[in-house]
């Protein structure tokens, strides 16, 4: 066989079967694929750890920073909705992992979460930083309702608890308050490997030189 002909085969399959490896691999070597894997497992590593052993101890009314709720939230707004289901789906099982929580519970939740952030980002973009960070909270307090929801039929939590909203509106403050840092870091680690020109969540190529 044709040595060029099998190289040109071999670079429309790569092109195929994983168009964000092949033209990330075109981006430079910070920004290949296994670079982005590695970024994306610091992330939710140093995230588990800093839930587990800051924020967890930290509690205002029985309430915490949802660190790793915010990390799923964030990574939608930054890398897309595929991505951001990934990510969030992994960051709701080290959730569970780490807590009391059933198994499963936070990873239902989170990749939804990241979704919708990711499809609403589309719509608020041109929206100012307050009115962002309000979708945040929004986001934020969606989450931790929704998990309150599913933890309801495994009997964790009644959904008419007269302490919900409280938790509720106490966790939006504490997790919003730490955002900023996050969002930076958040940003580093799941845009990694995406081409530069293109919008992530579908609208086409943005206008090049």
């Amino acid at each position: 066989m044709d040595p060029e002909a099998s190289l040109e085969n071999l670079s429309f399959l790569n092109v195929v079967l994983d168009p964000v490896r092949f033209d990330s691999s075109r981006a430079g070597d910070g920004d290949r694929p296994v670079t982005h894997r590695f970024r994306v497992l610091a992330l939710l590593l140093t995230a588990t750890v800093a839930q587990v052993t800051v924020f967890d101890e930290v509690r205002v009314a029985g309430a915490s920073v949802e660190y790793l709720l915010l990390v799923s939230v964030l990574t939608g707004y930054h890398g897309g909705p595929e991505r951001g289901a990934v990510v969030a789906f992994f960051a709701g099982l080290l959730h569970d992992a780490v807590t009391v929580t059933p198994m499963g519970l936070h990873a239902l939740v989170y990749p939804s979460l990241a979704v919708a952030t990711s499809h609403l980002e589309v719509r608020l973009a041109r929206f100012t930083r307050p009115f962002l960070g309000s979708g945040l909270a929004v986001a934020i307090a969606g989450g931790v309702l929704a998990a309150a929801a599913v933890g309801s039929l495994f009997g964790l939590r009644e959904l008419d608890d007269p302490g919900l909203l409280r938790t509720t509106v106490v966790v939006v403050v504490m997790t919003v308050a730490v955002a900023p840092p996050t969002s930076r870091a958040v940003r580093w680690a799941v845009t990694g490997g995406l081409p530069v020109d293109v919008d992530l969540r579908g609208q086409g190529a943005e206008g090049g030189g």
